[in-house]
């Protein structure tokens, strides 16, 4: 009886909250009230105030901002939100790369384009000066020694750090369960070289990042998709079903801040999702780069802290947060390190010793933690600003994602815009984006685009924006 007043108290507040809201007395940019006054004023417990909060955030009411508090946000129509999940394939098919991979990947580091393609952080993000510190410092405590060979499983300081950050995320994992890679790109072709070879089967979430596909494509893996809901994740009931009529050995896995959907698995999802891979025996092949990226500072878990972790190969790195060149990523796991340490000796051999240290020191001195608060706030803000200036300037039945981390936008068009000719007209022009047919191995989500929020919102970039709107609506008049 308990649990269900407190369920209808945190309910009915948010009710009278939204309605203050709507009615203009909260002001979009307004503070709301903090959650301690609030539950002091309402006579009501912390816990149901930010249960309260935690429903207008999903409904789109207020965003929380960290360290200091909830605001009313600028609302979007509900015919604006995404719907519930995309369309997918459940067949059986291999991958084959798409005509405009090679050529959004060329157009990363080229300063004429625009670059709302890859998702790739402003240069002006990174901190610089900290990092050629602690590069400098390396050299002068180890000499010679930081331009070896740092082998697997990596430096044992390293391993450490990532040892204690993973606390963060709710798994309890040993410096010797960690393998230091190359990038987390790397991490995820040493998971599936592990568990899968040419011909098994493997699940993908359906929209997934296009570069799991292409290791997917090098390894001559099939794949089976499963949709992937906006606000929720990957469709567990979905890969239920797949999974008990089809072997696959592997499922490839976003469940913090999904690529591109930014989707967040729900924490009470996580149990059933590993103990459905330790019933079927599967892989589940946690890819984490986003994690850390929450515009909340509440971290989400990642999946090695359910269930005990079994069937779970986490997967992480730096690019998103320190610096994509410093090629630092990981893997985690309960078991398999032989596999996997062999693995990495054959085929990628060693990892840049002085980006080891540096990471390591990084990690270990609090510097992360100011860095991390830092960006969230910017991507926050730059993403709140890209959606707006979408709404504005993109055609009438546009609907976009809205984020509770990362800095990357979904955004469906209407079904007769081909977002791949777009993507191809806006590249003519000087703008890289990236269609969403290449986030699918059907070759399917046509109609999405995603978009790279992780610049600062100049003219430049609104100038992009207003000439990819432009383009999307040429074509719906050229079919009216």
């Amino acid at each position: 009886m308990k649990a269900a007043n407190e369920k209808t108290a945190y309910l009915e507040l948010a009710d009278d909250l939204q309605q203050l809201i709507q009615s203009g007395s909260l002001r979009v940019g307004d503070r709301m009230p903090s959650i301690r006054q609030l539950a002091h004023d309402k006579h009501v417990s912390i816990t149901t105030i930010q249960s309260a909060y935690e429903v207008l955030e999903n409904r789109g009411f207020v965003e929380a901002r960290p360290r200091s508090g909830y605001y009313v946000r600028p609302r979007v129509p509900a015919s604006n939100r995404l719907p519930a999940q995309p369309e997918s394939s459940r067949k059986l098919s291999t991958v084959e790369r798409p005509d405009l991979f090679d050529e959004v990947f060329a157009a990363v580091n080229n300063p004429d384009i625009v670059p709302l393609g890859c998702a790739v952080p402003y240069d002006g993000f990174y901190p610089t000066a900290k990092l050629a510190s602690l590069s400098n410092k390396a050299f002068r405590d180890h000499g010679a020694s930081a331009l070896r060979y740092s082998l697997s499983p990596g430096r044992i300081e390293l391993r450490k750090q990532v040892s204690k950050r993973m606390l963060r995320s709710g798994a309890t994992v040993s410096p010797d369960e960690i393998i230091i890679t190359s990038g987390a790109t790397e991490a995820i072709t040493i998971a599936l070289s592990t568990c899968c070879k040419p011909g098994d089967l493997v699940a993908v979430e359906a929209p997934t990042f296009f570069g799991i596909l292409r290791i997917i494509e090098s390894l001559r893996l099939k794949v089976i998709e499963i949709p992937v809901c906006p606000i929720n994740g990957i469709d567990i009931d979905v890969l239920d079903e797949i999974s008990d009529k089809h072997p696959i050995k592997a499922c490839v896995v976003q469940p913090n801040f999904q690529n591109p959907t930014s989707s967040v698995i729900p924490h009470e999802s996580r149990n059933r999702l590993v103990k459905l891979a330790q019933q079927r025996d599967f892989t589940l092949i946690e890819d984490d780069l986003y994690g850390d990226l929450t515009f909340d500072n509440d971290r989400p878990t990642s999946l090695l802290a359910h269930a005990g972790g079994e069937n779970v190969i986490h997967c992480g790195g730096v690019s998103k947060t320190l610096s994509p060149g410093l090629r630092v990523g990981w893997l985690a796991s309960r078991s398999g390190h032989a596999e996997m340490t062999a693995i990495k000796n054959i085929s990628f051999t060693s990892n840049p010793t002085v980006s080891e240290l540096v990471v390591a020191s990084f990690l270990a001195d609090g510097g992360y933690d100011r860095h991390l608060r830092r960006i969230r706030q910017r991507y926050q803000s730059q993403v709140l600003q890209m959606r707006e200036s979408i709404f504005k300037n993109f055609p009438e039945g546009t609907r976009v994602n809205s984020p509770r981390g990362s800095f990357v936008l979904w955004v469906q068009l209407p079904l007769q815009v081909d977002c791949e000719r777009v993507a191809h007209e806006a590249m003519s022009r000087g703008i890289s984006i990236t269609p969403g047919s290449i986030y699918s191995a059907s070759k399917s989500l046509t109609n999405y685009l995603r978009i790279n929020s992780g610049y600062p919102m100049d003219e430049r970039i609104r100038q992009a924006i207003r000439t990819v709107g432009k383009l999307c609506q040429q074509q719906l008049d050229e079919k009216a």
